[in-house]
């Protein structure tokens, strides 16, 4: 990522933090929306997993400019969900799905070139989760 995209995403973000709740009430829309049966893999604390997606998401922004706090993340988040055995297919859709909920949220303050950075700094996180 350029550092240009790093601080389009950091900007944004406060806008995002704003809203979390509705962030992550609207990811989860997109995801089961795209790939029903993902819905089964939710059991327990729903709220509580609508939280540790939003504290993820803003653990990520604050350290895109931060290659090991990144790799640590993502290491965690491989472990998270590994028992999930989620492919590439599955990788695809969340990101689409979390684009999607950034576009209901942000608004028309989630313009074009910062679009573009957060797709690649949700890349940047997916592609570090892969390398796992």
């Amino acid at each position: 990522m350029t550092p240009q995209e790093i601080q389009n995403v950091q900007q944004s973000f406060a806008g995002v933090f704003a809203r979390k709740a509705d962030l992550a009430e609207r990811f989860y829309v997109h995801l089961f929306t795209r790939i029903p049966q993902a819905r089964g893999m939710f059991r327990g604390n729903f709220v509580k997993q609508k939280a540790m997606l939003t504290a993820m998401i803003a653990a990520c922004v604050r350290n895109l400019d931060d290659p090991a706090a990144l790799a640590e993340l993502s290491a965690r988040l491989v472990q998270d969900h590994a028992h999930l055995d989620l492919g590439a297919r599955e990788s695809e859709v969340a990101k689409r799905a979390l684009i999607a909920a950034l576009r209901d949220v942000l608004g028309p303050a989630l313009d074009p070139e910062t679009e573009t950075a957060w797709a690649s700094a949700i890349s940047r996180v997916a592609g570090t989760m892969a390398r796992h």
